[in-house]
C-alpha cells in the first residue's frame, strides 16, 4: 500500500479532500526529515515545541491539571517549569514517532541501551507468551521500535479516525513490528499470547464510562484513577507472563529501555496486577516526569458520578 492508494479498514479509498492532500504532503516532509541523524530530528522537535505552546489550548489545561493533581508538593512556578519541559518533550516526541515510523535501522541502532533483557528471555522460555506492559510516554513509539531490533513484537494500538493518518501510520508500523492489534480486538491479543508471542500493551489510560466494565478505581499518584484490569485477565486466560517495560530519553539524547522482572507474585489477581503496575509506573514517571503523556485526561472518570471532571476549564481561561 502506498500513500497514493490509501484505504481505510473497510477498503474504501480515502477522499482526496484538501485536508487529506495536506496530510499526505506533511507525511512526505516527515519522511524526508527521518533521513536526518536522530539528534537533528530531536532539534527540530525542540524548535516545534516553541511554536506549539500557543496552540495547545485545552491540552495545555489538561496537562497543567494533571501535574497539579500528581505533584501537589510542587509550587506554582515549579509546576509551570515542568509543564514547559513537557511541551518540549511533546515536540521531540513527534520526531521520536517519525523516527520510529520512517528512519532506517542504521540511524537508530546505536542510539539506545537495553537493560533487563534476561527478564524477557526468561519469560519467553516459559512458552506461554508475554504481555509486555508499557505506558504512554512521549518516547513510546521509538522505544518499542528499538526493542523490535531484538524481539518480534505484536503491538496493541488505537485506530486513528482519519483514514489517511490511520493508513499511513499503520503501513509504517507493519514494516517494523510483527503485527498490530486494534485495542477493540483483544481476541487477537489472546491468539498471539497462546502462541507464545510478545504482545505490547499500554494499560495506563482512562477509557471513560464504556471502559468501566473492565476497570476499577485504584490510586495513581494518590488520586483514584479508572484502571483497566485487562492485563491480569489476559494472563489468567493464557498463562502469559506480565513483564513491565519502560523507556526514556536520557540527558545525552540516547534512550534507555528497561525491562523489569515478571509480575509473578500478583499475576493470579487482575486487580492486584493493575495496582502493582500503577505503583511501578508512578515510580518510573517520578524520575522523568516531563516525558509522561500528561495531555491525556487520566482522571476524567470519577468514582462518584456526581463529581465534576477536574478538566473543566474555568470560564476566564476560555475567554
Amino acid at each position: 500500500m502506498t500513500n497514493t492508494d490509501i484505504s481505510n479498514d473497510n477498503g474504501t479509498k480515502a477522499p482526496w479532500r484538501p485536508r487529506h492532500v495536506m496530510l499526505r504532503l506533511s507525511y512526505g516532509l516527515l519522511k524526508l526529515s527521518a533521513k536526518l541523524p536522530l539528534a537533528k530530528q530531536l532539534a527540530l522537535g525542540r524548535g516545534i515545541a516553541a511554536v506549539l505552546w500557543p496552540f495547545l489550548g485545552q491540552r495545555l489545561h489538561v496537562a497543567r491539571t494533571n501535574i497539579a493533581l500528581c505533584f501537589p508538593e510542587l509550587d506554582d512556578s515549579e509546576r509551570e517549569a515542568l509543564l514547559r519541559r513537557h511541551v518540549q518533550a511533546l515536540g521531540m516526541g513527534i520526531f521520536d514517532s517519525v523516527a520510529s515510523w520512517f528512519s532506517e535501522d542504521a540511524i537508530l541502532r546505536d542510539q539506545y541501551r537495553l537493560e533487563g533483557a534476561e527478564h524477557l528471555d526468561e519469560a519467553l522460555a516459559r512458552g506461554k507468551g508475554v504481555l509486555l506492559l508499557g505506558a504512554h510516554f512521549t518516547t513510546q513509539e521509538l522505544g518499542v521500535r528499538m526493542l523490535s531490533f531484538h524481539y518480534s513484537v505484536h503491538c496493541v494500538y488505537r485506530r486513528h479516525p482519519d483514514p489517511v493518518q490511520e493508513a499511513t501510520v499503520r503501513e509504517a508500523r507493519l514494516l517494523r513490528f510483527a503485527d498490530l492489534i486494534p485495542s477493540d480486538d483483544m481476541r487477537k491479543a489472546l491468539k498471539y499470547l497462546r502462541k507464545g508471542k510478545i504482545v505490547w500493551y499500554p494499560p495506563d489510560q482512562d477509557y471513560g464510562e464504556y471502559g468501566m466494565e473492565h476497570s476499577v478505581f485504584l490510586p495513581y499518584f494518590g488520586v483514584d484513577a479508572a484502571t483497566v484490569t485487562v492485563p491480569g485477565r489476559l494472563a489468567q486466560s493464557t498463562g502469559a507472563a506480565l513483564v513491565p517495560f519502560f523507556f526514556r530519553r536520557e540527558e545525552d539524547g540516547r534512550y534507555l529501555l528497561r525491562i523489569l522482572p515478571p509480575m509473578d507474585e500478583v499475576a493470579d489477581d487482575p486487580e492486584a496486577v493493575a495496582r502493582e503496575f500503577n505503583r511501578l509506573l508512578e515510580s518510573d514517571v517520578k524520575e522523568i516526569p516531563e516525558q509522561y503523556l500528561w495531555v491525556h485526561q487520566r482522571f476524567k472518570t470519577r468514582p462518584n458520578p456526581e463529581e465534576p471532571s477536574p478538566y473543566i476549564m474555568p470560564r476566564e481561561q476560555k475567554a
